[in-house]
C-alpha cells in the first residue's frame, strides 16, 4: 500500500491545492434558534494496525504500520472528479473494502440553511470546496465558536454548489443498498419486518 501526498485537484484563488468535497444533505432544522442542515459524507477509516504501508513525503519512502487512518472520500478512482454513476460509488467503497483492515463510514458536518438554494432537500449531494470545509470541521470539532463559524460561512458563501448528477448517482446507489439488505433478510419469515 501507497500513501502519497500527490495532489490533482484545481487551484484555489490563493494558489493552493483545493479539494471539492461532496456531502449528502442528511436533515434540515428551521427552528428560528437553529436553522442549520446536517450533512454526510465519506471517510476511508482505518482502526486494525496494517502493515506494508508506504508514506511518499518529499520524495523520501517511508514504511509505516497504519493505525487509526481517517480520510475523507473526495473523487472516484480514475480520471473523474465527481461520482456520475452508482457503479462508480461501489467499485471505489468495494476496492477501500477489499483491504481487510480498511472500510467505508460516514461523519456530519453542520452548515447553516442559508448556505443551500432554495428548496434543498434530504438525498441531494452539495459540493464545496476545502476551505468552506475545514471550517465546518472545526466547528463539528468545537475548536471555533460558532460566531466564527457563522462569519466564515458568510465570507465563503460562495463556494458550495448542489452536483445534480452525483444527487442522481448516490440516490439510486442508496435505493440499491437497501433492496440488497432487503434480500438478505429476514433468513426466517416468523421474524419478518413489513416493508411500506
Amino acid at each position: 500500500m501507497k500513501i502519497s501526498s500527490t495532489t490533482f485537484n484545481r487551484t484555489s484563488d490563493e494558489g493552493k491545492i483545493s479539494f471539492d468535497i461532496p456531502v449528502i444533505i442528511d436533515d434540515v432544522k428551521r427552528y428560528r434558534e437553529f436553522e442549520m442542515t446536517r450533512c454526510t459524507y465519506f471517510t476511508i477509516e482505518c482502526d486494525l494496525p496494517s502493515p506494508n504501508w508506504v508514506l511518499g513525503l518529499n520524495s523520501k519512502s517511508i514504511p509505516f504500520l497504519l493505525i487509526g487512518l481517517s480520510g475523507i472520500i473526495f473523487k472516484p478512482l480514475g480520471d473523474n472528479v465527481v461520482f456520475e454513476s452508482m457503479e462508480s460509488i461501489d467499485e471505489l467503497f468495494n476496492t477501500i473494502e477489499s483491504h481487510s483492515s480498511l472500510y467505508v463510514d460516514t461523519n456530519d458536518i453542520w452548515l447553516p440553511n442559508n448556505l443551500f438554494q432554495d428548496l434543498w432537500r434530504r438525498g441531494q449531494v452539495y459540493r464545496m470546496d476545502s476551505k468552506l470545509f475545514n471550517q465546518t470541521f472545526l466547528y463539528r470539532q468545537e475548536r471555533i465558536s460558532e460566531d466564527q463559524f457563522l462569519r466564515s460561512c458568510k465570507e465563503l458563501r460562495g463556494r458550495i454548489f448542489y452536483s445534480e448528477k452525483e444527487t442522481h448517482s448516490f440516490e439510486g446507489w442508496a435505493k440499491l443498498q437497501i433492496e440488497k439488505a432487503k434480500s438478505l433478510y429476514p433468513k426466517s419469515k416468523n421474524y419478518e419486518l413489513k416493508w411500506q
